[in-house]
């Protein structure tokens, strides 16, 4: 089949999960014989972009901002792209930026379209005031809780309705609605009321095979965050202060932070007077997983969260709040990793400091987490999107 990946965006796995699950799906589709192109509009050119990318790479004539209209150009291209390279399925990365071509009748028959939801579909609304409370912790504050409750809560009933909008019109257009896990089903009909016949449920595949060389036993006694260093979602600053209370009693243990972004300063600043604290910056976190002991995740919510997974092949025990349906799919709490209830800093603590103090424990999860995620290979995930295309491609 001739399949094409639309994004926003340049689709260099090094810069996100969706263009790391674009490029994984893209090399298991071609090695069994598909054909792939990516379609993007990104406002960065290519040519600057060193990354092999295993597909063909199209670009949009005319760049557009986020709540921009499409142009007739961008419209005009898209069509022909379509019919020129005989395209069978037309997969959007990304359903709110591309509403005015999901809106398009098909450009040929041949043609059928999904769109893939990377989150779940009020995923900023999850625990919106759990998180603000979070924020705060002294008198000094509330005043600032109060204005951004407000704020929030305005903004929760503005944003409700465009979202509402959005997937009523996409699922009146498209042939798939593809969802990352069921579990969110639930919260997309709390915004789309009509015929859910369309919808389906993939998981993201996992970036790496469970690694069965790694000794459990010579892991080293290292806490590890790998991901994007950011308040309005991520939350490490969360990481660092557990770390502030917890870094005393356990001497031989350090933490090993992977990523950057406009928190980094601000964290590093905030860290300056602990101990076997690293900023490791952007990294291949491939041998950080290998390494450490327990991966630490503490955002307010994740779509699917695939460092979760991927840390999981090599063994490190995940702990995370469970606030984002996914979380109870990728971690079993208890056997192969550790929820906690959102968003209680003392029970995340609490937790933590039993994990690192009972070796045996966290051996038995990460044999546990390393046998969870073979469900998530790629060739399993991929197994599920071929099973996909020949629904929509089989005559009825």
């Amino acid at each position: 089949m001739n399949i094409a990946f639309l994004f926003w965006k340049n689709l260099n796995p090094t810069t996100g999960g969706i263009e790391r699950v674009t490029d994984l799906l893209c090399r298991e589709l071609q090695r069994r014989g598909h054909n792939i192109s990516y379609l993007t509009n990104s406002l960065d050119s290519i040519d600057d972009d060193d990354y092999d990318y295993p597909a063909t790479v199209c670009t949009f004539p005319d760049k557009r901002e986020w709540n921009v209209p499409e142009t007739e150009r961008n419209i005009d291209f898209y069509r022909n792209f379509i019919k020129s390279q005989h395209i069978d399925i037309a997969i959007f990365q990304e359903q709110l930026y591309f509403q005015d071509l999901i809106s398009l009748p098909h450009p040929t028959r041949q043609v059928r379209t999904v769109t893939v939801l990377h989150s779940n579909p009020l995923y900023q609304f999850t625990h919106p005031y759990k998180s603000l409370f979070s924020k705060y912790h002294s008198i000094k504050g509330l005043y600032n809780l109060l204005r951004e409750a407000k704020w929030t809560r305005d903004k929760k009933i503005a944003t409700f309705k465009q979202l509402s909008a959005a997937y009523s019109n996409t699922l009146a257009h498209i042939d798939a609605f593809c969802m990352l896990t069921i579990k969110h089903l639930p919260e997309l009909c709390r915004l789309y009321k009509g015929d859910t016949s369309k919808i389906t449920a993939i998981a993201n595949p996992n970036a790496y095979w469970p690694d069965h060389s790694i000794d459990l036993r010579s892991k080293k006694k290292q806490l590890l965050y790998v991901g994007r260093l950011d308040k309005r979602q991520k939350r490490a600053e969360r990481l660092v202060s557990i770390w502030s209370h917890i870094y005393t009693d356990f001497p031989d243990w350090e933490l090993i932070i992977v990523g950057e972004g406009p928190q980094f300063d601000e964290l590093q600043q905030m860290s300056a007077h602990l101990q076997r604290i690293t900023f490791a910056g952007r990294q291949d976190p491939q041998p950080y997983y290998r390494d450490a002991s327990i991966f630490c995740l503490t955002s307010d919510y994740e779509g699917w969260a695939m460092v979760i997974p991927e840390a999981m092949t090599h063994g490190t025990v995940p702990i995370l709040f469970n606030s984002f349906a996914a979380a109870s799919e990728i971690v079993e709490d208890g056997k192969s990793g550790i929820l906690v209830a959102p968003f209680s800093m003392r029970q995340y603590e609490r937790k933590l400091r039993t994990l690192m103090s009972n070796d045996h424990l966290r051996l038995d999860m990460a044999a546990n987490a390393m046998e969870h995620t073979s469900q998530f290979a790629i060739d399993k995930v991929a197994d599920k999107w071929e099973m996909l295309f020949k629904k929509l491609t089989t005559p009825e």
